[in-house]
């Protein structure tokens, strides 16, 4: 028997070549490709990062032959205290009535507000706490159409109604006075004070 040999196909060298080159081609498509997406989509992430900072200015000074000031120490602050509320005003007048011997401070007054001016019934209200009386309550009356003062007090301090439109006669005008506020009120005396 023949020995009988058998030949691989033998691959030229141009076939090899062109493997060589197929696969040189691909990876290097693969690498521009894998570059590129990175570039596309970290760039646009970049992107954003830098639209959403701001930059900071820089402080610049221009050089000056004028001296700048030396900074002065601190004074040291003392804290005073505020008022939460505007103070009552002390009587600037003795709170009993010369005349009649009536204790001003004895009597609770309301000062209403009929007139419809803002602050009426506070600026009366201060004027009957500056002569000695002890306003308990400042407020709106019922409506504004009150023209002149009011003043009502209960039948049981009726003696200070003469005295109470004595101090408020040099500063308004008194309409009706009368002695029947309720007996149930909050306070001795009721002021309205009108337009």
């Amino acid at each position: 028997m023949e020995d009988a040999t058998f030949h691989s196909p033998n691959m030229g060298q141009g076939q090899k070549r062109s493997k060589f080159l197929i696969f040189f081609i691909a990876s290097l498509l693969l690498i521009v490709g894998g570059f590129g997406a990175w570039q596309f989509f970290g760039t646009s992430n970049q992107q954003e990062e830098v639209e959403d900072s701001t930059p900071t200015p820089t402080e610049f000074e221009f050089p000056t032959d004028t001296p700048t000031p030396e900074a002065s120490p601190t004074p040291e602050m003392t804290s005073t205290p505020v008022p939460t509320s505007t103070p009552t005003p002390r009587p600037t007048t003795n709170p009993v009535d010369k005349t009649t011997g009536l204790d001003r401070s004895d009597l609770t007054v309301e000062v209403q507000n009929g007139s419809g001016v803002a602050g009426a019934a506070a600026e009366a209200s201060d004027i009957l706490k500056t002569l000695g009386y002890n306003v308990t309550a400042v407020g709106n009356a019922d409506n504004y159409d009150y023209t002149n003062v009011v003043i009502q007090v209960k039948s049981s301090e009726s003696n200070f109604l003469e005295l109470l439109k004595k101090d408020l006669g040099s500063d308004y005008t008194i309409g009706t006075t009368s002695a029947n506020l309720s007996a149930s009120a909050s306070t001795d005396a009721l002021v309205i004070i009108g337009k």
